[in-house]
């Protein structure tokens, strides 16, 4: 017998992009029943509650009526109950030819784990990563083109920096832009106007005007994330968290580090690195350090108190927030 005879019907769907699992998922729930028909024994078990000995007695037993049966268990590797995993492994290898299990998990679980070490064995392990912006364009030229969507590469691209790579939002927003365009291709100016940015798109562009000096343009971007639902202490900390991924960027190239060491280094995406690579030359080290500590001063007023925070009322963080940005555009 080959290795590919010897494998079973197990499988874990994962990654951080959970649309193109999900799509995955759907399309092999779709696959199961047009082969094996609408009363085809499809189950979907809760990972948080999954009962080992029910499942147990569930994986061994005949499906009633069918040739094969499909069993998909969502989300148990993030409960990280290492000893129910090792359980499950033990399980799993009984899994008989009449049955398929499927796992699907909204992260991506550690490898080092003793069920990921058995799925990888016995079955085969597809993960979806995070898509880089230039992929998230390909993604959006091909989904438009299915949807019979007219739109062009630099469009998506735009697109895709503008909206981020959550393809859940892309694809909602795509409904939208076709919705409002109808025949005619979509133009950059109808995503500015009809799509929500994501927030780590705003926050480049905030850093970017904040590097070029353009006050008016970061007061701008931040009012445009506080209009749009984002919440100020999650944009805070997001800002506090690309300066200080901005600074790490500008030592390494001040070392010589190439991009790829670094990505490894700061385990970021190399889309990450490259981008704050590209913004690390709008800024001096002594300019980075110092808007790095006008944030930490922020930051520990907050936690203390001296920056008064309620559910209803964030006031004074948006306050200190803007009078950063004031400060930074108008620094020598």
């Amino acid at each position: 017998m080959t290795a590919k005879q010897d494998k079973k019907s197990i499988f874990l769907f994962c990654g951080d992009d959970t649309f193109s699992s999900h799509q995955k998922l759907q399309h092999w729930k779709k696959g199961f029943i047009q082969k094996y028909g609408e009363d085809a024994p499809i189950e979907i078990l809760d990972g948080k509650k999954l009962d080992l000995q029910n499942l147990s007695t569930d994986i061994e037993t005949l499906p009633f009526l069918a040739d094969k049966k499909l069993l998909i268990i969502k989300d148990f590797f993030a409960q990280k109950k290492t000893e129910e995993g090792k359980k499950l492994a033990e399980i799993i290898e009984k899994t008989p030819d009449f049955c398929v299990v499927i796992f699907h998990e909204n992260i991506s679980p550690p490898k080092n784990v003793t069920l990921y070490k058995r799925i990888a064995k016995l079955g085969t392990i597809e993960e979806f990563p995070e898509l880089s912006p230039q992929k998230t364009a390909n993604w959006i030229i091909g989904r438009a083109k299915t949807l019979g969507i007219k739109i062009g590469f630099a469009s998506a691209n735009y697109l895709a920096q503008h909206c981020g790579t959550n393809l859940w939002q892309i694809s909602n927003e795509l409904n939208k832009l076709h919705t409002y365009a109808q025949d005619q291709e979509i133009t950059n100016e109808m995503i500015d106007a009809l799509t929500t940015p994501s927030l780590s798109a705003s926050i480049f562009k905030l850093t970017d005007s904040l590097g070029s000096k353009n006050r008016r343009a970061a007061l701008q971007t931040f009012k445009t994330l506080q209009e749009s639902g984002e919440d100020v202490i999650r944009t805070f900390f997001m800002i506090v968290r690309h300066f200080r991924i901005l600074i790490q960027v500008k030592d390494l190239l001040a070392h010589q580090e190439n991009q790829f060491s670094m990505a490894k280094k700061l385990k970021q995406p190399p889309f990450v690195i490259k981008k704050n690579s590209e913004q690390s030359r709008n800024f001096s080290s002594e300019d980075l350090r110092a808007i790095y500590q006008s944030l930490l001063e922020i930051d520990t007023r907050f936690k203390t108190g001296k920056i008064k925070t309620y559910q209803t009322d964030n006031r004074e963080l948006l306050l200190a927030i803007e009078k950063l940005i004031i400060n930074c555009c108008t620094a020598s």
